[in-house]
């Protein structure tokens, strides 16, 4: 038994560098490639938010490269200024698409390669974060595993938008240190990973930001730290704080400004009608239909309500077990008067009361009504997203659970992972990439062959194809021709837009321009 444990100690260090990138190349494989194709045949997602996420991509490359003048007047929806502020923007996360287009590959595959950018980045500052944070690599990569490659992502493929969450691991350990610590480095670590975050996407944006205080806030009180930010305005520390107050100020005011004009003259969601979207106690065990493992979910757990197809919450069971779990691992912890660690307490007092804000009753009776006067969650719709940074405070609780099991368990505990979140891709929301890379071609030669000098903005109207396939289409091609289109697709519309964005013929082209004072014979209109 000695020899065996001296012969680990031995190959310990190689296996803490080495086992760590081969289950990230398994996890590239077995969640990233077999979703793409091995060969890249499919694009995540349908032909509709998919392609829309891909087309704010090019649009943003196309601006940092000089091709287009301004980036929040994207030219869809014309003559409307400023609608990107209707939806995501992309901005962070567009170097790493930009980076391939920038060799010359195609539009579609550079999003594709965007995406595995996105997973890997998940992969790693999970696994960073957690290995620093409770110093047992083994573990961190598990946490990784379900943070990155997690089956809740299958249900989110629609929305690759949704996927960008590599700053909540170092924003939550960063808040976390700065309670420890009250040093500015680690308080500007929060603040501009939370910023970066906004520009990643503004739903992550807003539930990392206030889910991150809570989490400080209720780790200050158990270690009794109250006056922990005090530091970071005396004289060693007050000059880098207030830099970094200022850069985050700045940076963010230039992203949301946008957001918050378009809020003033479209106004907001009321309270009555965001309320449906918070989950049920069944989202929670509603899987996506291509799990394997629990396809029996996915058969008999759709939640009995209007919008079922954006209600899958299911992050895998033994993530959903450690959240349900919570309330008796309190009573457990005081009868037995089990000595807990002020950081497990944090994370479960925060795990659990963020779960209990987001569930609803099927009479709409929420806690979520509280939370809802925040500034900028008005703004929101799906709110199951808010599973996005939920799910590693409940990787981080259960990381920090087992930091007593030994290394020998590790490797079953990781097998049980990898079977929890196993899915088959037969029912996966997906398309061939060359049929969308045909469609984009197609588009751009019948506008461009029509194209003529007296032609201000162009339009495509189809009675046959779904209005937003059309719609998307139109938009792609804008990122092609210098020429602004009224196609237009997005979380939002201007007023009197409604008639054309659901109706892509020419009633609602003509009710757009006339509303707009616009002369159609300047407008190339292309029929299908």
């Amino acid at each position: 038994m000695v020899n065996n444990r001296a012969t680990y100690k031995s190959y310990e260090p190689y296996l803490s560098k080495g086992l760590p990138i081969v289950v990230f190349l398994v996890g590239l494989w077995y969640f990233c490639f077999r979703i793409l194709g091995f060969g890249l045949e499919f694009v995540p997602g349908d032909m509709g938010d998919s392609r829309f996420i891909n087309y704010l991509l090019e649009h943003g490359y196309q601006w940092s490269i000089g091709n287009k003048s301004e980036f929040w007047n994207a030219g869809f929806m014309f003559p409307y200024a400023d609608s990107i502020a209707f939806s995501d923007n992309m901005l962070g996360t567009m170097p790493f698409y930009g980076f391939w287009r920038i060799f010359g590959i195609s539009q579609e595959t550079s999003y594709q390669l965007w995406w595995v950018i996105i997973c890997s980045l998940n992969y790693w500052s999970a696994y960073y974060v957690l290995k620093r944070w409770f110093n047992r690599w083994d573990l961190a990569i598990i946490g990784a595993w379900i943070f990155a490659f997690t089956i809740f992502n299958l249900g989110q493929l629609n929305y690759m938008q949704m996927m960008i969450r590599f700053m909540v691991p170092i924003v939550i350990y960063s808040g976390i240190r700065l309670v420890d610590t009250s040093h500015c480095k680690y308080f500007a670590v929060f603040a501009l990973g939370i910023v970066y975050q906004f520009y990643g996407v503004i739903y992550t944006g807003f539930f990392l930001m206030y889910f991150g205080a809570f989490l400080i806030i209720v780790y200050a009180i158990i270690k009794k730290k109250y006056w922990f930010f005090v530091p970071l305005f005396k004289k060693r520390q007050i000059l880098f704080t207030g830099i970094t107050v200022l850069v985050s100020v700045l940076l963010l005011a230039w992203l949301m400004l946008p957001y918050y004009e378009m809020s003033q003259e479209m106004g907001l969601r009321s309270y009555e009608e965001v309320k449906w979207y918070v989950p049920v106690i069944m989202s929670y065990f509603y899987a996506h239909e291509s799990a394997f493992a629990w396809s029996v979910l996915s058969e008999n757990c759709r939640p009995d309500v209007a919008i079922w197809w954006i209600q899958y919450t299911f992050p895998g069971m033994i993530p959903l077990l450690g959240l349900f779990t919570i309330p008796f691992l309190w009573l457990y912890w005081k009868i037995r008067r089990i000595q807990i660690s002020p950081m497990t307490w944090a994370l479960s007092i925060a795990a659990f009361v963020v779960f209990v804000f987001f569930i609803r009753s099927y009479d709409a009776k929420t806690m979520y009504a509280f939370m809802f006067k925040l500034p900028g969650m008005s703004s929101m719709r799906v709110l199951n997203r808010y599973m996005h940074v939920e799910i590693f405070l409940i990787v981080a609780l259960l990381v920090s659970l087992f930091t007593r099991l030994p290394k020998k368990w590790s490797a079953l505990f990781l097998l049980l992972v990898i079977l929890d979140n196993s899915f088959s891709t037969d029912n996966l929301i997906r398309t061939s990439k060359e049929e969308i890379t045909k469609r984009r071609e197609i588009a751009i030669a019948q506008v461009k062959n029509r194209l003529k000098p007296e032609h201000e903005a162009y339009a495509i109207l189809s009675d046959d194809d779904p209005f937003f396939v059309t719609q998307i289409d139109g938009m792609t091609v804008s990122n092609y021709v210098k020429l602004p289109t009224v196609n237009g697709y997005s979380s939002g519309c201007p007023v009197g837009f409604g008639h054309f964005f659901e109706k892509t013929n020419e009633e609602g082209l003509r009710i757009w321009l006339e509303t707009n004072q616009l002369d159609s014979s300047k407008v190339l209109i292309i029929q299908r």
